[in-house]
């Protein structure tokens, strides 16, 4: 079980990745001779746009040969990373963003395909986002540090590295335990319920990427050097994922409502503070409060939609909901805090949490009106 989830867990950092240090990426690319932050963001977006072509058409692939498709994406990734390094033409290096984002994919399908169906799916997603998660932020605090050279983007080469040492270990991934205990009828949802659950994806996403996209000017506000923040923020993300502790360890299903409120409490309230009260410590403890929160929040989403994926395409598909609801926070994020400052910006985001934790709620309470009929079948048996 210990190797399979280690196997899981760097698949789950190498599809990740790309996502985790997109800020740096664009940040890199911006230092090249001829590229501004604008055309930088709209080249570095074609790694997203791979991920969720490979989500939308060929997410089942990996159900026929999930060996062919684990090498296949680890390939491109590899390639995609070196040919970034060495192609700096806009045209070209959007080719290779784009093909590292389809071996993202295809490595992101391997890991929904394995967990699909499975009972007790947060505790795996938990554990995938506390392994993977801190791989994840390790990387970004490394990339972090690097120097960003005007000629060149080096932070690919560590990328591209990254990857290498990764791949090896998606072999273990075969060593899945034989007897594994699939989702019951009681962790079904309808469509409606499923809909709300692709909702809440949509709009934590939205907003954690929003007030990620904005924080560093927060932290200006307060005071911190560019480097400072950079950090500060590599930091925080890492510290975040002790949130994951939460669903990986929850083995009482009763207890997913009351701790994925408590998820969007904890998000809430940091934001609040994030952008009204104006110091560094504030700044630090917010952004480690917020990466808690929403890490509390999502193996529990994923893993109720997983316990309805009878492949892993649904997840693959999920993954291209969340990236959208990225993107789109990311977008808005700029304007309404330029526009309407940075308290009206922490309501705008607290808002679309209010929604999802609704949704949260009539998802979760339907699960668990469930539950003791499941366990008086138990008994009966």
């Amino acid at each position: 079980m210990i190797l399979w989830i280690l196997g899981l867990s760097a698949a789950y950092a190498v599809a990740l990745n790309g996502t985790m240090v997109m800020p740096v990426v664009v940040l890199a690319m911006s230092k090249l001779a001829g590229y501004d932050e604008g055309l930088a963001t709209v080249v570095a977006s074609a790694e997203l746009a791979g991920i969720a072509l490979y989500g939308l058409f060929l997410s089942r692939l990996a159900v026929r040969s999930w060996r062919i498709v684990a090498m296949a994406g680890a390939l491109a990734v590899i390639l995609g990373e070196a040919a970034s390094f060495w192609q700096q033409t806009p045209l070209l290096l959007a080719a290779a963003r784009l093909v590292t984002g389809l071996g993202e994919g295809a490595i992101f399908s391997v890991v929904a395909m394995s967990l699909a169906s499975l009972a007790n799916a947060e505790r795996f997603w938990g554990a995938l986002s506390l392994i993977g998660g801190t791989t994840m932020g390790l990387l970004l605090f490394a990339v972090s540090m690097m120097p960003h050279a005007e000629a060149e983007a080096p932070v690919f080469l560590m990328l591209t590295l990254f990857a290498a040492l990764m791949a090896p270990l998606f072999l273990l991934i075969s060593r899945r335990p034989a007897q594994m205990a699939t989702a019951t009828v009681h962790s079904r949802l309808d469509r409606p319920k499923m809909l709300l659950a692709m909702v809440i994806v949509f709009m934590v996403y939205a907003v954690q990427a929003g007030q990620w996209a904005i924080c560093g000017y927060v932290g200006e506000r307060v005071g911190l050097t560019n480097a400072e923040v950079g950090l500060y923020l590599a930091l925080s993300s890492l510290a975040g994922f002790l949130g994951a502790v939460v669903p990986s360890m929850t083995h009482d299903k009763a207890k997913r409502l009351p701790l994925v409120m408590l998820g969007f409490v904890v998000m809430a309230v940091s934001i609040y503070y994030l952008f009204n009260v104006f110091s560094a410590a504030v700044f630090v403890s917010t952004q480690i409060l917020v990466n808690i929160g929403f890490y509390i929040v999502t193996p529990f989403v994923t893993g109720v939609l997983t316990e309805n994926d009878p492949d892993g395409s649904l997840m693959s598909r999920i993954l291209v909901i969340a990236i959208v609801g990225a993107t789109l926070g990311t977008a808005v994020a700029g304007p309404v805090f330029a526009s309407a400052g940075p308290a009206a910006f922490a309501w705008a985001c607290l808002m679309p949490l209010v929604v999802a934790a609704t949704c949260a709620v009539l998802v979760f309470g339907h699960l668990h009106r469930g539950l003791p009929a499941a366990a008086k079948a138990g008994i009966a048996e």
